[in-house]
């Protein structure tokens, strides 16, 4: 793993009050947030804790509707292991990541709440899922909902555990007195690989995933044979993704570290085929003769594009994920969020880590000559 030397430290003589400041923020932020959370217990939080029993468990739940891609595709290993154990699977998810899951056969119904920001998935009393959609979740009847996420305790999920009507739930790090959880498993948040949480999970069911880093995704052949073609049509050569955009503007490579980055590939190797994703159609710079945008739109698209990358630089996590499904060569940056660095990484052999230690990764120059520099190390191109 690299890590850059861009480090940004506060000087001056108010360095002590801002800190202080900052402290004092986040205390009553934290403390506004946990009356919230006693607010919806006291609401809608059951009466007396169900004591877990697996034997009486058929049908499952996942949660994943905190809205990302790569939460979705972390979850596929412990997806499958449900399946092939005998459990019936069903998904929640958001509308903006249930592409990523669409096809995949162990999942019995995939059902979608409607996508918010973090604030909201935090913060508010209401959850985001339909009243239909609600009431079919409780028709379902579900043995047992296991909560993923690794927030501490989103406000609504009291609610949202109210109005399907579970018997357990399983959760990581949660408080004790929330009755809806039936046994809280103990994660450390931030010091380990968010597939560890996955693992944890199938342990407390009585079953062990081996490779819980060998994500399960699922492309249509017709999809594959779309891209390839496009391959194809776009001469020889290996094929290098470039991904410049995330979910956040704060990770983002910035237009011109995207530019850079591709004339450094081309000046290293002229052979290259360079294909830049840009989903939220804002690439505005000249491109060489061997560097074209992705033409398709959908997520199966880039998954396969993927699938046949030789290398993939990316900010995002999610476009880390997919790659990490078929050991794909990849270098990644990241921006220095401690919780997010071990938590979110790669964490696979082929690839490699980039942490910068600015508030933007646009905003360290030096971004292009940290990727070539890795690429060169490893005999990439």
């Amino acid at each position: 793993m690299s890590k850059s030397l861009e480090i940004s430290i506060s000087t001056g003589r108010f360095k002590k009050i801002r800190e202080w400041n900052r402290r004092r923020n986040y205390y009553f932020k934290k403390l506004k947030l946990n009356v919230k959370i006693y607010v919806a217990k006291i609401l809608w939080d059951k009466w007396l804790k169900n004591e877990f029993n697996i034997n009486s468990v058929k049908t499952i739940l996942l949660l994943r509707n905190e809205g990302t891609v790569g939460d979705v595709v972390v979850s596929t290993p412990l997806i499958k292991c449900l399946y092939e154990s005998g459990y019936t699977v069903d998904l929640l998810v958001t509308k903006s990541s249930c592409a990523a899951v669409k096809y995949n056969p162990y999942i019995r119904t995939i059902y979608k709440a409607d996508d918010c920001n973090t604030e909201a998935f935090l913060k508010k009393f209401n959850h985001t899922v339909d009243v239909s959609t609600i009431k079919q979740l409780n028709k379902n009847r579900y043995d047992l909902v296991i909560d993923l996420c690794l927030f501490d305790i989103p406000v609504h999920r009291m609610r949202l555990f109210k109005d399907i009507n579970p018997n357990f739930v399983l959760g990581f790090n949660k408080w004790g007195c929330i009755n809806h959880y039936s046994k809280s498993i103990s994660f450390k948040n931030g010091k380990e690989h968010v597939t560890e949480a996955i693992s944890l999970a199938a342990e407390v069911i009585g079953l062990k995933i081996i490779k819980r880093r060998s994500y399960d995704l699922h492309i249509p052949e017709s999809v594959t044979n779309e891209v390839k073609a496009f391959l194809n049509s776009f001469g020889d050569g290996q094929i290098v993704i470039v991904n410049a955009f995330t979910g956040s503007l704060e990770r983002d490579f910035s237009q011109c570290q995207l530019s850079e980055i591709i004339d450094l590939i081309i000046k290293e190797k002229n052979d290259v085929r360079l294909v830049i994703l840009d989903h939220r159609q804002e690439i505005t710079i000249s491109l060489p003769v061997n560097a074209v945008i992705n033409p398709f739109m959908s997520i199966h698209h880039v998954m396969a594009l993927v699938h046949e990358a030789d290398l993939i630089i990316s900010p995002d996590t999610s476009i880390v994920h997919i790659s990490a499904a078929w050991d794909k060569s990849i270098i990644s940056v990241y921006k220095n969020v401690v919780d997010n660095n071990d938590l979110w990484a790669p964490a696979y052999e082929n690839a490699s880590q980039i942490i910068v230690n600015k508030r933007k990764i646009s905003d360290v120059d030096c971004v292009p000559e940290l990727i070539l520099h890795e690429i060169n190390r490893r005999g990439l191109l």
